[in-house]
């Protein structure tokens, strides 16, 4: 028997503009978000690329866009100190995504689980076994043990995300065997990001007990497969 699988299309923005839409460069994120939404997208991950890469952000863009759009949505790129969080939490975001460079500083993270509660989801992002943060050099050791630094995470209080870096983008199939290991090292379902590159790779994460949602960007915005194709193998 086979499990539902939440699917979370991805609009990521970078310069205002929607950032993986071959052969349409220019799209405003509102125009590919409300198009997903018209052909049945029920939750949206929404990413600041330039916040998430250090190159600033438009955080009044990003904001204007969750309250605009009809159906909930996950946000996402660059959370990591503070301020963002304090910026986050004021937008209409049923969840806010920690990025992992926050994995650093545990008393931020417990900060974050504090004041966000249910809506805070925290990035794992890993590359050969360790804990990364993209767009930094930043490596934050091996998955067991940055788990076992943070209550948060070990005790299973908050969701997580899995971004595999090293397939993130590229359609080199989803490693199911890693999104299961984090899973079952902070004892709940996680969030599956990174490497789908067609409808196998959703029925493998489907029918794994230890992903619930996934994350689904380039094989979407490239044509590997549509969303209704998606949609219907999630159910």
């Amino acid at each position: 028997m086979t499990q539902g699988l939440t699917l979370l299309p991805a609009v990521d923005v970078a310069a205002g503009r929607a950032a993986q839409v071959p052969g349409d460069a220019g799209a405003r994120p509102s125009d590919v978000a409300r198009s997903l939404v018209r052909e049945g997208a029920r939750f949206l991950h929404l990413v600041d690329l330039d916040r998430a890469f250090g190159r600033g952000g438009d955080p009044e863009l990003m904001a204007g866009l969750v309250e605009e759009l009809p159906v909930p949505v996950q946000l996402s790129g660059g959370i990591a100190g503070p301020e963002d969080l304090s910026w986050a939490q004021g937008t209409g975001a049923v969840r806010v995504v920690l990025a992992s460079s926050a994995l650093a500083d545990p008393a931020l993270v417990e900060e974050a689980a504090r004041r966000l509660g249910e809506r805070l989801v925290v990035a794992v992002d890993v590359r050969d076994g360790e804990v990364v943060a993209r767009g930094t050099t930043l490596r934050l050791g091996p998955v067991s043990e940055v788990v076992a630094r943070h209550p948060v995470l070990r005790e299973g209080r908050v969701r997580v995300l899995v971004a595999d870096a090293s397939r993130d983008g590229r359609r080199t199939g989803a490693d199911v065997a890693l999104f299961s290991s984090v899973a079952r090292l902070v004892g709940s379902a996680v969030t599956a990001s990174g490497g789908v590159a067609g409808l196998a790779d959703l029925r493998a994460l489907r029918d794994c007990p230890d992903v619930d949602e996934v994350v689904l960007g380039a094989a979407l915005h490239e044509g590997a497969l549509t969303l209704h194709e998606a949609l219907e193998v999630c159910r």
